[in-house]
């Protein structure tokens, strides 16, 4: 097999970023949806300026997008998780001991 970098392995030497990882990605989700929720709330009580409740309802709408990037970072997270254990699954049963291991390379 080629050698491919790892995920969060730049290929010429620098730095990436690694997604965050599912406690992360689930922390942001819910606290993304109890600002949405709050802020909704907030504009439905309807006792505030129009310009506040304006002000609220775009908190609102993009506390509910980070709240759909949480949820899709987690959803992401879960799936790199099970192909990890996957891979590293493969790697143990691939390995060969006593007799029938494979000699090594010349």
């Amino acid at each position: 097999m080629p050698d491919t970098p790892l995920e969060g392995e730049a290929v010429d030497g620098g730095t990436t970023r690694r997604p965050p990882s599912l406690r992360a990605s689930l922390v942001i989700a819910v606290t993304g949806a109890v600002i949405a929720i709050g802020a909704t709330l907030m504009v439905l009580q309807g006792d505030r300026g129009r310009g506040y409740e304006a002000l609220l309802a775009a908190v609102g709408l993009a506390a509910f997008g980070v709240t759909a990037y949480g949820l899709m970072q987690s959803v992401l997270a879960v799936i790199d998780s099970a192909g990890e254990r996957r891979r590293q699954d493969r790697d143990v049963t691939e390995r060969r001991t006593g007799d029938r291991a494979r000699p090594p390379k010349e």
